[in-house]
């Protein structure tokens, strides 16, 4: 079984994109969550629009500049705020800490829809209270959580969805968030994966023993429990795996939670045709 590396390399100067302002490296995985944001939000808006008309949100809790730079090319690949100004989303609020947020400022200060913008720097669990206040209750909102690790508080969530009307699509990040650092998780009393879990119950996890690949796929499927105890409904076959190119090692899943049905149905849509173009196999 092919292991993670057991350290990280240390970060350089983040790259600087065409337009002169600061990217994001990544590697080519980004291609694929690209596609599948891309399709989603397209299906989502266009499926509720005619009911939400003018009462459609966006949040992004970790919205980073918005572009990154594959490493090891030229390829720029606009980021999920920039995607979501291509759809008819009537207020949009993207959420990151302030030297990453000023980058995304200065892209969109001629952008058409910044009126319809709200920045808000900060750590997203901190700041939490400032981005309900300008999330308008009414509306019907999609918010878009894609931390690098295990950065999101469940409490977070929790209060991002309480009272309202508000669809999960979410990144799950096994690999680098959860199985790459589980040695240390659990030989320490780290609060990190207990934050992010809500609780300590995924040391049950880790105690039910097996390769780490069974423990981490049992702590994910804990997790989307936790998510289905907010009163969502989870697309548990269609939790779509983003791998790396070089090796296959599994880094995420994307998934999706709704409290409505027609969220399952937009989902199962979105992630019918692969990045390849290959169309999956509806067995549901």
């Amino acid at each position: 079984m092919q292991e993670f590396p057991q350290t990280m390399p240390v970060p350089d100067s983040p790259p600087i994109a065409s337009d002169g302002f600061p990217a994001r490296a990544t590697g080519p995985w980004v291609y694929h969550k690209k596609h599948y944001f891309e399709r989603y939000v397209d299906i989502f808006s266009r499926g509720v629009g005619p009911k939400w008309a003018g009462k459609l949100s966006y949040v992004d809790l970790f919205s980073g500049p918005g572009y990154s730079i594959v490493r090891g090319t030229n390829d720029e690949v606009k980021g999920s705020p920039l995607l979501s100004l291509d759809d008819e989303f009537a207020r949009h609020v993207f959420v990151d800490v302030p030297e990453v947020l000023c980058s995304l400022e200065k892209r969109l200060s001629e952008h058409p829809k910044r009126s319809q913008i709200v920045l808000v720097p900060g750590d997203c669990n901190e700041v939490i209270g400032d981005v309900l206040k300008s999330l308008p209750a009414d509306h019907l909102t999609l918010a878009f959580i894609d931390p690098t690790g295990l950065q999101i508080k469940f409490n977070t969530i929790r209060r991002l969805v309480h009272n309202r009307k508000v669809d999960l699509l979410m990144t799950i990040q096994l690999g680098m968030g959860i199985r790459l650092n589980l040695p240390q998780y659990i030989q320490t009393e780290g609060t990190a994966p207990n934050d992010w879990m809500g609780n300590s119950d995924w040391r049950k996890d880790c105690n039910a023993g097996g390769s780490w690949s069974q423990i981490t796929r049992r702590i994910v499927a804990r997790y989307m429990a936790q998510i289905r105890k907010l009163d969502y409904l989870t697309v548990q076959d269609r939790e779509t795996e983003v791998r790396t190119d070089e090796g296959n090692l599994l880094l995420y899943f994307m998934v999706l939670a709704s409290r409505h049905p027609r969220g399952e149905d937009f989902w199962r849509k979105a992630t019918q045709i692969g990045p390849s173009g290959q169309r999956r196999l509806n067995l549901s």
